[in-house]
């Protein structure tokens, strides 16, 4: 997939943020988003792998029911449409025009559904 481009998602997150709220001027409509990391295959799992960090967005009822219900470390189930971007990170210490780029993804969230609690 190249970046700036969309595409379907479906699989198994672990919230490792809090639900955060900001208000969108533009449109008039508040945005709720949460911080998560790409689940291993079993939420119990021995093996330590690294895991892909995804923000994921919700609008309008879906985003006031997750913050409602869910909460911080719940294995969900979610649905939606994935973005990747580039995201540039700057390296002061080295030199000004050095820079490190980075993927970033972020999940618009059509369903999610609780699979466990710890």
């Amino acid at each position: 997939m190249r970046f700036g481009t969309t595409s379907y998602f479906l699989g198994l997150v672990k919230l490792t943020g809090d639900f955060k709220t900001y208000y969108v001027q533009t449109k008039k409509t508040n945005v709720i988003f949460c911080e998560t990391r790409l689940a291993p295959a079993q939420p119990n799992s021995q093996k330590q792998k690294p895991l892909t960090r995804v923000i994921i967005y919700f609008f309008g009822r879906v985003g006031t029911q997750a913050k409602t219900y869910y909460k911080k470390g719940d294995y969900v189930l979610v649905q939606g449409r994935l973005k990747i971007s580039k995201k540039q990170q700057s390296k002061s210490d080295i030199t000004k025009t050095a820079s490190l780029s980075t993927k970033e993804y972020h999940l618009n969230v059509f369903k999610m559904s609780l699979i466990c609690r710890p």
